[in-house]
């Protein structure tokens, strides 16, 4: 393939060069990078500053910190560092959506661990950013520029959660009396400032200002202009890098609550842990080194000896190294997944299948959103045998009509037996689609693993009880591997034709679908929301009506026949 820059023909050679400095080379291969001073730096900073640490600690008392570890507190660490993982992988979805570049929440969760994987072996995140969007983009297909474009956000937010929470962490501990008494600690702090600033400066000065300095202020610059025009998701964004910090400096307190026999005032030490953050920021691998001295220089102004302050920075080490691990097994996995699955066609066209019943009221407003759609196709309604005007109203807004038995397993069987798009969706009468969300549904698809899934849900008409409807659909799929009828389930037609067909079930057809679905890949959130009614919750109250669910939801499992189950749903 020959690539044009101006008017000189430039070879690509199959892959496309993301950056080509002075010294480094870094190409679209996430894992394939060539060693230069700038690979080599964080390694020797990282030998240099942990020798400097384990100098001045005796190995006896260091082994019996480590020894003496508290599991239970270890435990709650690594929790910890996994729940800011979750944090950053929300962070990374908002900033890729906002660049158009998003699949599926999934895919986003499995590259962030993935990413962490990938700061580990290439010494720090940039290289890291680079390989995991690298990689985003030959999974998915997506833009690379698009991948890449959203490092920078992501960056941006979290830094700038930093510095909120530095904010916070000098309001407390001055209000605490937290900084009366520690020039020696406000002098190192001062000292160890200065060093990474020369650090930042000889590493600024090696670098040309066309490869670095000023792509990164244009990066920073167009960062800033896309959150400015969302500010909702700016300050979302703010809020999880705010989190995330949280959770980090939350790590290093219980790794040092593991290795600590006294009780420790955390509140007016909170200024340690956010210096330590600060200052492990500076090029080392995964902090090491820099951590354990920051941890001996600032913990002991509090009393902490130095083998705990050590032992509790390798032991946050050590929750690093295990979840960049697991990212490695993640990558591996879904490399042999990826590999296993044949490539399937293009999916553009959806079929959209509603089962109805007297739905007269309803089915305007939902006909009228799904004409809005450019991906619909067409629209089948299946009939259960109205005695309303449903069947005119269909055939007035030009839907396809099918007329069959009741029951609404056997009617998106129907219904999708007849469709022609290249994805069926179930959608119920009272459901409402953004415009987005056939190109939400599709963009799922691109993930060869997925066969189907489902869109977010929010009641347009609940009450306070049924808040969180939204935010409960995330675990119900990754939790429980499934989607409900009322969010809207989406299906590759011929995924759908090789299982079978809907299964044919007066009650629980979206459970068994899901089930079946599950056995030949994976199901997805599609990043659309759909509006549903809550005319059953307003009917029976949402208390009763979330109790006859779980009922029938639990009985379900317990293997209760369908007919059964049926007709406690709907008794009443």
């Amino acid at each position: 393939m020959i690539r044009s820059v101006g008017a000189r023909p430039v070879p690509m050679e199959g892959r496309s060069p993301l950056r080509r400095g002075r010294n480094t080379v870094v190409d679209a291969h996430p894992c394939k990078t060539r060693l230069s001073w700038k690979t080599l730096f964080p390694i020797v900073a990282t030998c240099a500053f942990l020798w400097a640490a384990l100098r001045r600690v005796r190995g006896t008392e260091l082994v019996q910190a480590l020894a003496g570890a508290d599991v239970r507190w270890l435990t709650a660490a690594l929790a910890l560092f996994g729940l800011a993982g979750l944090l950053v992988a929300a962070r990374l979805h908002l900033m890729l959506s906002l660049t158009g570049a998003d699949i599926h929440p999934g895919a986003t969760i499995r590259l962030s661990y993935i990413g962490r994987f990938f700061n580990l072996l290439l010494f720090g995140p940039a290289a890291g950013d680079l390989a995991r969007s690298a990689l985003y983009s030959r999974w998915y297909g997506v833009s690379l520029p698009k991948v890449i474009a959203a490092a920078p956000l992501d960056r941006l937010l979290g830094l700038a959660g930093l510095l909120v929470l530095v904010g916070v962490g000098a309001v407390v501990g001055g209000a605490t009396g937290a900084f009366s008494g520690l020039l020696e600690g406000w002098i190192r702090l001062g000292a160890a400032a200065l060093g990474l600033a020369a650090v930042i400066v000889f590493l600024m000065t090696r670098l040309s200002a066309a490869s670095a300095v000023g792509q990164l202020w244009s990066h920073i610059r167009e960062a800033v202009r896309q959150l400015w025009r969302h500010p909702r998701r700016a300050i979302l964004g703010l809020i999880l890098g705010f989190l995330v910090h949280v959770c980090m400096g939350a790590v290093l307190a219980a790794c040092l609550t593991a290795v600590s026999p006294e009780a420790l005032s955390f509140l007016g030490m909170i200024w340690v842990f956010l210096a330590i953050s600060i200052l492990t920021s500076a090029p080392s691998v995964a902090g090491v080194g820099v951590r354990e001295a920051a941890a001996m220089a600032l913990l002991g102004l509090y009393g902490v000896s130095g083998a705990n302050a050590v032992a509790a920075s390798l032991l946050y080490a050590v929750c690093h190294v295990m979840w960049a691990a697991l990212g490695g097994l993640w990558l591996w996995r879904e490399s042999v997944l990826k590999a296993r699955v044949s490539p399937p066609g293009e999916a553009a066209t959806l079929s959209v299948v509603i089962p109805t019943w007297n739905e007269a009221e309803a089915l305007p407003e939902t006909l009228e959103r799904l004409q809005r759609i450019p991906e619909v196709l067409e629209t089948i309604i299946v009939d259960g045998g109205s005695s309303d005007e449903t069947l005119e109203l269909a055939r007035r807004a030009g839907c396809r009509v099918v007329e069959s038995e009741a029951g609404r397993g056997r009617q998106l069987r129907a219904g999708a037996a007849v469709a022609t798009g290249d994805v069926v969706l179930m959608l119920h009468a009272d459901t409402w689609l953004e415009a987005d969300a056939g190109a939400a549904a599709l963009r799922c698809l691109r993930d060869p693993v997925v066969v189907g899934g489902g869109f977010w849900k929010d009641f347009r008409d609940g009450t306070w009880l049924m808040a969180g409807s939204r935010w409960r659909c995330a675990p119900r799929l990754f939790l429980f591997r499934r989607v409900l009828g009322d969010q809207g389930i989406f299906v590759r037609r011929e995924i759908l034709e090789g299982i079978g067909g809907v299964p044919d079930l007066p009650l629980m057809e979206e459970f068994r679908l899901c089930e079946l679905l599950n056995r030949r890949g994976r199901l997805a959130l599609a990043g659309s929301t759909a509006l549903t009614s809550a005319r059953r919750f307003r009917k029976l109250g949402p208390l009763r009506t979330y109790f006859r669910m779980w009922r029938v939801t639990v009985l379900y499992h317990l293997g209760v026949k369908p007919e059964v189950l049926k007709g406690i749903y709907e008794k009443g």
